[in-house]
């Protein structure tokens, strides 16, 4: 096992909770939908798993525990997931970078989309899931952005013809839905200048509002989508409600809007800025060297940051953290030089610690806990991969086997830095250490068994698990 804690040696028990096997052959995870459901690849297809669906330990065919898993896909590609709908590109064509797109939800099974772009930024799903939006006629420069319910039970509707494709001529559109209300940034094609519209669905239809126009494609809005940030084409930012757009300040190069919509962050040249709203007072967090955000805390009553990364030997950045919400002109330095790298989590999601690695090797660095005020609270040795569970709990991975000799196993591993001095063993010897996830109540993780600890061949020996953390 990997050291103590900061130190102090030993470890702490084993969860109470049993591993319960949801799948019970090796595979490979790909992640967790918001309904929890595991979307993982076996040897021939692309399947999910309900977590917390006890079965019998029964083969099928397929290796799937009988009555657990679903079949999402036979031509297992790219995949995606957003929210609660799976999406997978087949046969992808990466000189054009089109593939043969399905999506697959819960209750409603896989449908067919066909021939899209493989993007991020060319998809979306209502916070539902109940909605898609996709893209149709792909063109070299342009495409139909065209919505559909996850089920197709009524015809999907173009919204936008020939919508502009990001190029050195066109603006990249912006995509994205706020609860069950589709936001749409986007240019004609040869055209840098942007206009912004909402889509609702009125009477079985989607009808659209202009919240801006001569802009910037990018846009933030609150949890309602009443209110809207967003930049002029001449780098003003603006936040828009109820027809009225109020200037914000000029030069400004991005931002966002607190869900709240009680105040807006956003950068002018390298600095951060914090304005109240509706009434205007912009205020300068960091005044110098805020190059790339790292995170904010859950609340945004912190932020972190690098002043400077470098590539030479990986992803390596000075990381350096502020309270935002007064001047403050001297900004944390937990790390001076750029030598720190960042696990999937940096900040936990109570926002009292920040979490980075330092010394990096194949086999892992040492992770750093602090306090959100900048005073260490622990060292982990030969730490791999670190994900913020509920509350100031870790889940993490270390100890790992030799990167160069199959199979590569680590320990899997918990702490609550609120509560606990030494780290607890979830399973020992686990594969795929940087893939391990948790489920939509951050309470239960889910890991793939090696079966070097017990007996392989036994029915619970290896495959795919979930256990609580607690």
């Amino acid at each position: 096992m990997g050291g103590g804690v900061g130190g102090i040696g030993g470890m702490g028990g084993i969860p109470s909770a049993p591993a319960i096997q949801l799948v019970a052959d090796t595979v490979t995870v790909v992640g967790v939908t918001n309904q929890g459901w595991v979307v993982f690849r076996d040897d021939s297809a692309l399947r999910a798993v309900e977590v917390g669906v006890v079965n019998p330990i029964t083969r099928s065919p397929n290796s799937v525990l009988a009555g657990a898993g679903e079949l999402i896909s036979t031509r297992p590609g790219s995949v995606l997931i957003r929210g609660n709908v799976v999406f997978n590109w087949a046969d992808m064509d990466w000189v054009t970078g089109i593939g043969s797109l399905s999506i697959w939800s819960a209750g409603v099974g896989t449908r067919d989309i066909g021939p899209t772009p493989y993007s991020e930024g060319l998809i979306a799903t209502s916070e539902q899931g109940t909605t898609i939006a996709y893209t149709t006629n792909n063109l070299a420069h342009t495409a139909d952005l065209t919505l559909a319910t996850n089920n197709f039970e009524a015809p999907p509707q173009v919204l936008i013809p020939a919508m502009g494709l990001g190029s050195e001529t066109t603006c990249a559109p912006s995509i994205g839905f706020v609860g069950e209300r589709l936001f749409v940034g986007w240019c004609q094609v040869d055209s840098r200048v942007a206009k912004i519209e909402r889509y609702e669905l009125v009477a079985g239809h989607w009808q659209g509002t202009l919240i801006a126009s001569d802009c910037l494609p990018a846009w933030s809005a609150d949890a309602t989508g009443e209110h809207v940030f967003y930049q002029s084409s001449d780098y003003a930012a603006y936040v828009a409600a109820q027809g009225v757009a109020m200037r914000i300040d000029s030069g400004v190069s991005g931002g966002f809007l607190l869900p709240d919509a009680s105040a807006a962050f956003y950068t002018v040249g390298d600095q951060l800025r914090r304005t109240s709203l509706p009434d205007v007072n912009p205020i300068p967090i960091v005044t110098k060297g805020y190059s790339q955000p790292v995170d904010f805390s859950p609340k945004f009553g912190t932020v972190l940051y690098s002043t400077i990364v470098t590539y030479t030997d990986g992803t390596q950045r000075d990381l350096r953290l502020v309270p935002t919400d007064v001047f403050n002109p001297e900004p944390i330095a937990l790390v001076a030089d750029p030598v720190a790298a960042l696990p999937r989590s940096s900040i936990t999601q109570d926002g009292r610690y920040v979490m980075y690695l330092t010394a990096m090797t194949p086999s892992g660095g040492s992770l750093h806990v602090a306090t959100i005020d900048g005073t260490e609270r622990l060292v982990l040795p030969n730490v791999v991969e670190v994900v913020a569970a509920s509350g100031s709990t870790l889940v993490f991975t270390d100890s790992s086997s030799d990167p160069n000799l199959y199979p590569v196993v680590m320990d899997l591993k918990t702490i609550d830095l609120a509560t606990e001095t030494e780290p607890r063993l979830i399973e020992a010897k686990i594969l795929d250490g940087h893939s391990f996830q948790l489920d939509q109540t951050r309470e239960n993780v889910i890991y793939v068994r090696s079966g070097l600890d017990s007996d392989a061949s036994a029915a619970e020996g290896q495959g795919l698990f979930v256990r609580s953390i607690r």
